[in-house]
């Protein structure tokens, strides 16, 4: 009898076991996969489905128009603030990162009290990798990707590298900057192009993923940065020549080819996905992390990206610098083949995915990302979001915030670098030879891919050109498009009202009196963000990060100083425990 029992025991704990253990699976399957794309300095008027014609972007547009088209998507105007707000969830100024990039060599990197989306999304259950671009710093070991959460990192650590060799250049210094997880990897990119590199890795993890286990892949290309001098890099020159010989500017003409192979490589991420069975549960947000860099004196990254008929470019805070392009597509999601003008902020992202995965958003304090999760799939009519902080930058003086369709800029002349500001980036929309063909769009391997979720009563040409001319912003611009050879603006100087929503543009400065009170509240919130910035730190830039001491490559350089800071610590604990225990004993 004692026998039996026990054994019915262990047969219910057994049991009980299986269940827990097919449950957990089945809950884990069932959590979308989430593919985050990221363009870096792609310009508003880049991509087809804001209107241009010049560069065809048959594969990012045929997501865009199956999907939810993000209108208002606010990014910061720079790499890494945007970098730090989409993994913390929070505006940059709450860890004093709203300043410039950061440099290779610079000591300075995301706190690592900060907890960021892979950790976040690992407790669901996911597997995490990062193709491509960190740029949250790596001076010591634990700041790199692998030690915040991410299971896998192949890429870069800096800003941008170059495209055939994986090479960084920041001033004065050069080096080999790729990596597998903590080992070097230039070998894996010599003379082949980066953004195919990253593509095939991409379509490798997708491909050998176990489905027993949600998947979280963030694809952070290095296309369309420029890398040092303005150089622009494709794979090869002649066949850009031939296939983009219409656009008479040169660097442009480059320009198209390294977008070409970005828009490519989109399509192949959305096959990958599909052929291994996980696009029917995925989720995929395509984004640029800021405006694009049309001109650039003072750093040499020009790319001649176009932000037109925005006002401003990267490193700006209007919206050229900040109004980022974004498009999502998921067939969980209940707005499709449509444009909303509702405010995102990158920031969003964090609780979003993490309300998708089935988190509990509430438990997340200190952020100010908002969960869009309830608004992206039906169950509710508006986004959770009015206002936005837009940075404040005290080291150029220079703020904006947003509430609705208000605006307020707040400058200094002469600490706003005046070019970003400018209207910049032709639109190519009217020459003759340029023609928008929605054929290649309906015939893109995405939507070839995608039309197998998609309602086959749809008229694609019809239902395609409804939403780009929902997601052009032409017409709320006309007058500025009319002045289009004026370039030069009114500066900033103080405190500047608009309404980006009937001129997202910012051709009129309000002036009117009556909108006064308007103006008074967004200063008081903007007053109150000042009062509690995390004031941005004299970044050190240290020569000991040079590669030449690291076989010509860039990695953490300080790991040796912080083990000695940590002996020293713990020395010096002891012997306060030592004195402490003296002491009690001579009492």
């Amino acid at each position: 009898m004692l026998f039996k029992r026990d054994l019915l025991q262990s047969l219910v704990i057994i049991v009980f076991f299986i269940s827990y253990l097919i449950a957990f699976v089945s809950s884990s399957s069932s959590k979308p996969n989430i593919i985050l794309i990221i363009a870096d300095d792609l310009g508003w008027n880049d991509v087809g489905f804001h209107g241009s014609a010049e560069i065809p972007t048959p594969n990012i547009d045929a997501l865009a128009y199956n999907g939810l088209i993000m209108n208002r998507h606010y990014v910061l105007p720079t790499c890494t603030p945007s970098r730090v707000s989409l993994m913390t969830g929070k505006y940059p100024i709450r860890v004093g990162l709203q300043g410039d990039p950061m440099r290779s060599q610079d000591r300075v990197a995301l706190p690592i009290e900060e907890k960021i989306l892979p950790q976040y999304l690992k407790e669901q259950g996911y597997k995490t990798h990062l193709v491509g671009k960190w740029h949250l710093g790596f001076y010591q070991t634990r700041f790199t990707p692998t030690k915040r959460g991410f299971d896998s990192h192949f890429g870069f650590y800096s800003g941008t590298t170059r495209y055939n060799d994986s090479v960084t250049y920041s001033e004065p210094y050069e080096g080999i900057d790729a990596h597998r997880d903590l080992s070097p990897a230039g070998a894996e990119f010599y003379r082949k192009y980066l953004t195919d590199v990253f593509t095939e890795e991409a379509v490798r993890i997708i491909k050998n993923h176990d489905r027993n286990h949600p998947l979280f892949l963030e694809i952070s290309h290095a296309a369309v940065h420029a890398i040092k001098n303005n150089i622009l890099q494709v794979r090869n020159v002649d066949e850009n020549n031939r296939k983009f010989g219409y656009i008479k500017n040169e660097h442009r003409r480059l320009f198209a080819g390294i977008l070409d192979a970005l828009d490519e490589s989109v399509g192949k991420v959305i096959e990958a996905l599909d052929s291994s069975q996980l696009l029917k549960n995925s989720v995929v947000l395509f984004i640029s992390d800021n405006g694009g860099a049309t001109v650039d004196p003072l750093w040499k990254y020009e790319n001649t990206a176009s932000n037109w008929p925005l006002r401003g470019m990267k490193t700006s805070l209007y919206e050229g610098g900040v109004r980022g392009v974004a498009a999502l597509w998921s067939p969980l999601l209940i707005h499709r083949n449509n444009v909303t003008e509702e405010i995102f902020h990158i920031s969003d992202w964090l609780p979003t995915f993490v309300a998708a995965a089935g988190g509990n958003v509430e438990n997340i304090r200190g952020i100010d990302g908002v969960n869009q999760w309830n608004f992206l799939n039906g169950q509710q009519r508006t986004s959770n979001r009015s206002e936005v902080l837009i940075n404040i930058n005290h080291k150029k003086k220079n703020a904006a915030i947003i509430n609705g369709k208000w605006k307020l800029m707040r400058c200094h002349l002469g600490h706003t670098p005046s070019f970003a500001d400018e209207y910049g980036g032709l639109s190519e929309r009217n020459e003759s030879e340029v023609i928008f063909k929605i054929e290649k769009v309906i015939g893109s391997t995405t939507n070839n891919v995608i039309s197998k979720y998609v309602s086959s009563s749809l008229n694609l040409s019809e239902t395609f050109l409804r939403v780009r001319s929902l997601a052009t912003i032409d017409k709320k611009c006309s007058e500025r498009i009319l002045a289009a050879n004026e370039t030069r603006t009114t500066p900033c100087e103080g405190d500047h009202l608009f309404n980006v929503e009937d001129d997202p543009c910012e051709y009129y400065i309000i002036k009117n009196i009556s909108y006064s009170s308007i103006a008074n509240e967004l200063k008081s919130r903007l007053d109150y963000f000042e009062s509690v910035t995390v004031k941005q730190e004299n970044i050190i830039s240290d020569w000991k990060a040079d590669p030449k001491f690291f076989s010509g490559y860039w990695k953490p350089w300080l790991d040796e100083e912080e083990k000695f800071l940590n002996c020293a610590t713990l020395f010096n604990l002891s012997c306060i425990a030592i004195i402490t225990i003296l002491l009690y004993k001579i009492i």
